[in-house]
């Protein structure tokens, strides 16, 4: 399975960005890490500038990715063992095939309680079946990139990216492949945020209404009641 590893930097994260792809160059032969931090910058990095931010980063990691896999880390999340991480992805994708394949994050609006789905169960007692399991550090099959790049979906003065993860799981969804988070991995996340929260609710709302109306179904159960879910699988 060719895993494809992207870290996205931004202002202020410069040195976690940097440990990062020093342990993920230990694994990977190539990391590629887009930057939107026009004041520290390496020439082997895809710098995009200031003005970018995760909607674009995305964007050009979809673009350049051409492997099995994409995995994507944010640069202000940390773990001490991403070899392990990336061994189970491959463990549990022969066992699930799963669209997305997620750890477990410390700080996330997508908790257990907001996330899991009772009713479909697995294997395994720490892989749930998820709504959705955050965009901190996910790996997405390139079957669900395809559809996301097959859609041409409008993300037009879109910047902040919310929306992007459901729009991901729900494609995983609705070509009946499973979102799954692994609970025996716990990565660090810091609370807090500094982005304008407004502007991207303000985002959200247009891209939802760009969205194709199968997508619309499956985001408002992964936003409301998430055990509907279980219908893409019967």
């Amino acid at each position: 399975m060719n895993i494809q590893p992207f870290i996205f930097n931004w202002k202020g994260q410069y040195d976690k960005t940097c440990k990062k792809e020093e342990q993920l160059k230990k694994i990977f032969d190539k990391v590629i890490v887009i930057n939107s931090d026009d004041d520290n910058e390496k020439p082997d990095w895809i710098n995009i500038g200031d003005e970018c931010y995760f909607t674009e980063q995305f964007l050009k990691a979809v673009e350049i990715f051409d492997g099995d896999v994409l995995f994507h880390i944010q640069a202000d999340a940390s773990y001490d063992d991403f070899e392990s991480i990336v061994k189970d992805a491959e463990k549990y994708y022969l066992e699930y095939d799963w669209g997305v394949y997620a750890p477990n994050v410390d700080y996330t609006w997508y908790t257990s309680q907001n996330t899991d789905i009772q009713s479909l169960e697995s294997s395994h007692p720490n892989i749930k079946m998820v709504a959705d399991p955050d965009c901190t550090c996910w790996f997405i099959h390139k079957d669900i990139i395809d559809e996301f790049k097959n859609r041409n979906i409008d993300m037009t003065n879109q910047k902040m990216g919310w929306g992007i993860d459901l729009a991901i799981c729900s494609l995983s969804f609705i070509n009946k492949r499973p979102v799954i988070r692994d609970y025996s991995h716990t990565i660090d996340h810091p609370p807090g945020t500094n982005y304008n929260k407004e502007r991207a609710a303000k985002e959200m709302g247009e891209l939802w209404q760009r969205l194709d109306d199968d997508m619309k179904i499956a985001i408002s159960y992964i936003k409301g009641d998430r055990e509907n879910l279980r219908n893409y699988f019967v």
